[in-house]
Formats: structure tokens, sequence, C-alpha cells
């Protein structure tokens, strides 16, 4: 697993955090149209194919292409949609250190998507752990609302603040409300 770069997060009072970064760039998609994801359909029903056949060693496996079959699985893309399976497959991703399944896990934890349990302590730790601003935005909204952790406005603020300093767009909205730049 590679190592992840961490910054230092300074919050009110002096005290400081470790957080992950990762600049990874991704599309925020929601749809079963494999082109959409960028992926030929030939492409994905190839890979869905090996899959269902037990026949990985077919594929050139890594963290990415198993965080991949996630999205296939819980978006339907050529395949009925399967949550546990989307599951399964982010967690595969998430134990060789992939950022994007953590993110895609922690999102189906905490809205308990496709009917799958919620857990918003789990998914508060895999935003936590993940590098992505998007994540950062999550967590500063976990301690916004106090979701399965205690309340702290000045972490929420600490990190609506990284989040807006990396450019995600939902956190130039809360700018305007919170005006935490100060």
């Amino acid at each position: 697993m590679p190592q992840q770069e961490t910054n230092i997060l300074n919050i009110r009072g002096g005290r400081t955090i470790r957080i992950p970064v990762n600049y990874q760039h991704f599309i925020l998609c929601y749809s079963s149209n494999p082109e959409d994801l960028g992926w030929e359909r030939e492409e994905v029903i190839h890979i869905l194919e090996r899959v269902k056949e037990g026949r990985l060693e077919d594929l050139d496996m890594d963290a990415d292409l198993m965080n991949s079959i996630g999205t296939f699985f819980e978006e339907g893309v050529c395949v009925k949609p399967d949550i546990d399976a989307a599951v399964f497959w982010y967690e595969q991703a998430i134990e060789w250190g992939n950022d994007l399944a953590r993110s895609n896990l922690a999102d189906i934890l905490r809205k308990g998507s496709q009917g799958y349990p919620k857990d918003l302590r789990r998914a508060f730790d895999l935003y936590k752990s993940c590098g992505l601003p998007y994540a950062h935005y999550r967590v500063g909204e976990f301690y916004e609302h106090g979701w399965g952790v205690r309340q702290n406005l000045e972490a929420a603020k600490a990190y609506y603040r990284l989040a807006y300093r990396e450019g995600h767009g939902l956190a130039n909205k809360k700018l305007k409300e919170w005006n935490f730049l100060k």
C-alpha cells in the first residue's frame, strides 16, 4: 500500500490533527450507463462475466478495478443492482488502500443506500481516513450535526475550511453560511 500524504489541520485552542490528503481526480456520477463512468459496455460485461464465473485471474485486478466493480453493482451498470456485492467489492478495494472505495462505502453507510443498514460511526471513520476533498467536507458535516460523533463546531469549520481550500463546491456554499475563513 502506498504511503499516503498527510496534512496538519489546526483547530482552535491549539489542537491539531493529522489528516490524509488525496487529490485523485474522480467524477461523481450516478448512472447505470457504462460510458458515463468512462467504461465501454463490452469491457464492463467482460469484467462482470469473469467475476460471476470466479475467473478473477483473467483480470488485471487492482484496487481501482475492485472499486469500479463495486460501483457497477451499486449503480446497476450492466448488472442488476446488488448493494451487498457492491459493499463486498468496496471492502476489498479498501483493504488495498483505495480512497474512492472508502468514500463510496461511507456514502452507503451514511445514507443506508438500497436498504443497507446505516452505520454512521463506520461511515465517519471511513470518511476521516480518506484523503479526498469530498470526504473532508463530509467529516465537517458529521462534526456539525453530531452524526455518530460528538458535535464539534470548531472541528466542523476546520474540515469545511480544508475542503474549501481543496476546491470542493459544497464547502463554498457552506462558507457563505458560516464564514469560516475568519
